[in-house]
């Protein structure tokens, strides 16, 4: 899977530069990607971060996603990326970061409450955190049944009621729905004052 994931994404997984957007970053912010794969996301990031003062931590599950994205690391010569290999469930960086990206990825993991609860534990007071993902396809009629099909036997949850479970989990959140529910944007502030 990792050997073809980045020639076959453009066709599937769309909204990428919004979600970035979304994340408001400066120069000099700490990102967390969960779930990043091979590093797709990787360049928009950087684009915004100082190589000098700006960091990107991206984690994933998959040591092969993982190899994928260390080798364009070394290629691009990106010196302001750490990759770590861990369980989104059970995430403990030690620290906290200005924003926390899902794209993709969230939709993947089983006990998805429990990593989402995880991330914004290392989100700082004032950072955010944005959920790019697959939405329910509402609105395709049956094609929206052949799409869930085919995303279920690639691992990928659809059903998911993210609208009322995102704003228990996180509070205020921001949704967008795009394509009749083929995809979402999903953005909360951590609201909570610094210790």
């Amino acid at each position: 899977h990792a050997a073809i994931y980045d020639w076959t994404r453009w066709a599937v997984l769309h909204r990428r530069k919004l979600a970035i957007q979304r994340l408001e970053l400066r120069p000099d912010s700490h990102v967390l990607e969960i779930g990043c794969g091979t590093g797709l996301n990787f360049g928009a990031i950087l684009k915004q971060l100082d190589p000098q003062a700006g960091r990107l931590t991206g984690v994933d599950f998959s040591r092969d996603m993982l190899g994928r994205a260390r080798g364009l690391i070394e290629r691009r010569g990106w010196l302001n990326v750490d990759l770590v290999s861990a369980d989104a469930t059970a995430l403990a960086l030690g620290e906290r970061f200005d924003a926390v990206l899902f794209a993709y990825s969230l939709s993947m993991i089983p006990d998805w409450e429990r990593a989402l609860a995880r991330a914004w534990d290392h989100l700082l007071p004032g950072g955010r955190l944005v959920i790019l993902d697959f939405g329910r396809f509402e609105r395709w009629g049956p094609a929206g049944w052949l799409a869930r099909a085919w995303l279920r036997a690639n691992h990928v949850a659809t059903g998911r009621a993210y609208p009322q479970r995102l704003a228990q989990v996180l509070g205020r959140v921001s949704y967008e729905p795009w394509l009749g529910g083929y995809a979402f944007v999903a953005t909360a502030r951590n609201l909570r004052r610094a210790n």
